[in-house]
C-alpha cells in the first residue's frame, strides 16, 4: 500500500529528483577528476624527486631509492648516491686497486729483502 499522492505521481517532484541526482552525478565526476588530478601531480612530484645515478644519470628504481632512503650513509661496499650496476663497477674497481696495492707493497718488500743491505740486518743469518 502507498499513499495517493504516490500512487498518482508528482512531476514536480520526480524533476526535482532528476535535477538533484544530475547535479550530485555532475559533482562527483567533478570530485573523481579532482582526485585524479591530485595523484598525477602527487606523482609526478614523487618522480621529480627521485634521484638519479651520480655515475650514469639513470633514475633510481623504487627498490634501490627505498634502500638510499633507509640507510644513506655510505660505506665500504654501500655507496648510495650510486645505481647496482656502477655500484658494483666501483667495488671491483676499488677492490682491484687494493689487491695492486697489496701486490706492490709485497713485490717492494720482496726487492728490499734481496738487496746487498738485507744481510746486514739484525735477526737473519748470513
Amino acid at each position: 500500500m502507498q499513499p495517493l499522492r504516490d500512487a498518482i505521481g508528482n512531476p514536480r517532484r520526480d524533476a526535482a529528483f532528476a535535477r538533484r541526482a544530475e547535479r550530485m552525478e555532475g559533482q562527483q565526476a567533478e570530485y573523481q577528476e579532482q582526485l585524479r588530478r591530485v595523484a598525477e601531480q602527487k606523482r609526478a612530484e614523487r618522480e621529480a624527486a627521485r634521484p638519479a645515478c651520480a655515475g650514469c644519470g639513470t633514475k633510481f628504481d623504487n627498490d634501490r631509492w627505498e634502500n638510499t632512503q633507509l640507510s644513506p650513509e655510505p660505506g665500504h661496499r654501500w655507496h648510495p648516491t650510486l645505481c647496482e650496476p656502477c655500484e658494483a663497477k666501483t667495488v671491483a674497481a676499488a677492490a682491484q686497486a687494493e689487491r695492486d696495492r697489496l701486490e706492490q707493497e709485497a713485490a717492494a718488500t720482496g726487492e728490499k729483502a734481496r738487496g746487498w743491505r738485507s744481510r746486514f740486518r739484525p735477526g737473519q743469518a748470513p
